[in-house]
């Protein structure tokens, strides 16, 4: 295994990260945590247990951070492409597209046995709007069943998809227009920079009850947890790649440190840090372990290239999209194990682990035998330097 002292030189959207996906295999965890990890209460540990996992909502954070990321380095490598914009939305759609229609596909599907009570505002969802429509009315956030209320559809956690494809369809543009590594680094920068004050600005004028849907929702207000990804991958393709590589450690530790540290001081969730500066020095810890965990053979690196996380970490998308679709059917599971087990504690550990475990399975199947049929359709939009590369290999094979 390489050293971790070994020099890191700059990198390029073809370049191969496995132990990416142990990051998102952390995130996925977390969230699922926070979903659905309650019943965890009644002496100190148990408590504290609660406390870590009641912050599971930083899953979603780590997963902007790596999409902007991986995004940043894919459109800022690719923009002289013959292509550019076809190629990328083109490709970008067949790995996002296929299982979010699925989904409200099957929602139209059951309708009929299910009642449920579609509203003009869940119609946004579909152009990836869904925010907006939660702003105005967090009621939506749900597409009741008159038949089975425990069947009613949750579609709560697509605000974060919402909120990535409207960030897909604005930075290729920025990225086509400014061309220049440094340039684009001081426009994230500064837009990072608008995106705190506009959180301070909306907590000194909207009540704490409705920062979550008008502000936490809501692109303007996010854009730097995903655009500190981005110019963490613009600093990993400049001749310092290798010191700001290594700098990613201190910027990892001190941001996760100085936000364990006021977590602590102070605990409220709708504290004033936290919606402010809080998700700035979220986004600075995710970009450092991410940087962190690119270089072989060091210990972030080791852990999240564990083959368990990587392999939780492939299906992580399909995970995020199915796991809260029904989760008022597993509340109600929940109280009937409680009644039978006569353990609320019990009941919750049981349930967590079947839904866990039935959430992989679902992803797990709705990639291998849907989402590939899609993917293979990225060969018709390869970029340019990947079909050079292809036409290189072939002479070379002629050649021997």
């Amino acid at each position: 295994m390489a050293s971790p002292a070994r020099h890191f030189a700059p990198i390029d959207f073809k370049s191969r990260f496995p132990a990416l996906d142990g990051i998102r295999a952390l995130a996925i965890v977390m969230v699922f945590a926070l979903h659905y990890g309650g019943g965890t209460h009644g002496g100190p540990l148990l408590n504290l247990v609660n406390q870590v996992r009641l912050r599971g909502w930083i899953g979603v954070d780590l997963f902007f951070t790596l999409s902007g990321f991986l995004i940043t380095g894919i459109l800022y490598d690719t923009r002289a492409d013959s292509h550019y914009f076809k190629r990328f939305f083109a490709r970008r759609s067949v790995r996002i597209f296929p299982i979010f229609y699925l989904v409200f596909t099957i929602f139209l599907v059951l309708t009929p046995f299910l009642h449920y009570q579609w509203r003009g505002g869940h119609l946004l969802f579909l152009i990836y709007m869904g925010n907006f429509s939660l702003a105005a009315d967090p009621s939506l956030e749900i597409i009741r069943s008159a038949k089975f209320p425990a069947a009613s559809a949750h579609l709560v956690h697509f605000w974060s998809l919402c909120v990535e494809e409207q960030f897909y369809l604005v930075w290729p543009l920025v990225v086509w227009f400014a061309r220049d590594r440094v340039r684009i680094i001081r426009i994230a920068a500064a837009l990072s920079i608008l995106a705190l004050v506009l959180r301070v600005i909306m907590v000194e004028i909207v009540r704490p009850s409705n920062l979550e849907v008008s502000m936490i929702h809501q692109l303007p207000f996010r854009m730097d947890s995903l655009l500190l990804g981005a110019i963490l991958a613009l600093l990993l393709r400049g001749p310092n790649a290798d010191r700001w590589q290594r700098r990613c450690k201190f910027a990892f530790l001190i941001a996760l440190a100085a936000f364990i540290a006021l977590s602590f001081a102070l605990p409220s969730p709708t504290a004033p840090w936290l919606m402010t500066a809080g998700f700035s020095l979220l986004a600075l810890a995710s970009a450092g372990l991410i940087g962190v965990t690119l270089r072989p053979g060091s210990p972030a690196f080791r852990l999240f290239n564990l083959r368990p996380l990587r392999i939780l970490g492939k299906y992580s998308y399909g995970f995020y999209v199915y796991h809260v679709l029904w989760a008022g059917a597993w509340a109600a599971f929940v109280s009937f194990l409680t009644r039978k087990l006569h353990s609320s504690l019990l009941a919750n550990a049981l349930s967590d682990v079947l839904n866990f475990a039935t959430a992989f399975l679902v992803a797990k199947l709705s990639y291998d035998l849907f989402e590939v049929r899609f993917l293979r359709f990225k060969k018709y939009f390869e970029y340019d330097s990947e079909v050079r590369e292809h036409r290189t290999n072939f002479a070379e094979e002629l050649k021997v």
